[in-house]
């Protein structure tokens, strides 16, 4: 099962490498066009991860949910599969995390409900599986929402027709899926 996994996470994040930025833009508008189709315009709180290394991006969702006065938080990663949430108020306002990931300059943690996650992934199945990084952040933050609407964010080639599920990793609600 883990060998499975992590050559099909090699060979999907080798694809998404090859990206353009052309086709990393493209797909950003259209994300962003389905999420806000789908999705009521009350303001709400969204949790959003920033994307590095060709991930889908979701900087569209937030800039628009940021002028929409959104409350826009974003994961830091701490040890033991823990996710500290940072209110984001500015994306021009960014530093440097762990795994190269881009947090707000300024800490501010956030500690209240949640209306929406997108959730970054390698792979994700037609029935709203997901498979990440490996490391459970995810899995571990996501049961903790139970409410909270999870939207797991990818380009076409992320979606596996039989991807490798374990108990313990949670299921989307929907997907938003970008043709490259």
């Amino acid at each position: 099962m883990h060998n499975q996994k992590d050559t099909l996470r090699k060979e999907i994040i080798q694809q998404r490498n090859a990206l353009s930025k052309a086709q990393i833009e493209k797909a950003d508008k259209d994300i962003a066009a389905t999420f806000w189709e789908g999705t009521s315009q009350e303001v709400a709180v969204l949790h959003t991860y920033i994307p590095i290394n060709n991930e889908a991006s979701t900087i569209s969702i937030i800039q628009k949910a940021l002028t929409s006065g959104w409350t826009v938080v974003v994961p830091k990663t701490l040890p033991q599969r823990q996710l500290k949430h940072l209110v984001l108020k500015d994306l021009s306002q960014l530093k440097e995390g762990k795994f190269g990931t881009l947090l707000p300059s300024e800490e501010i943690e956030y500690k209240g409900e949640i209306d929406f996650v997108l959730v970054p992934g390698v792979g994700f199945s037609e029935e709203l599986g997901r498979m990440g990084y490996g490391g459970g952040y995810y899995d571990t933050f996501l049961v903790e929402y139970p409410n909270a609407t999870k939207i797991g964010i990818g380009y076409d080639f992320q979606v596996i027709p039989k991807l490798p599920l374990e108990e313990h990793d949670v299921a989307m609600d929907r997907l938003i899926i970008a043709e490259v």
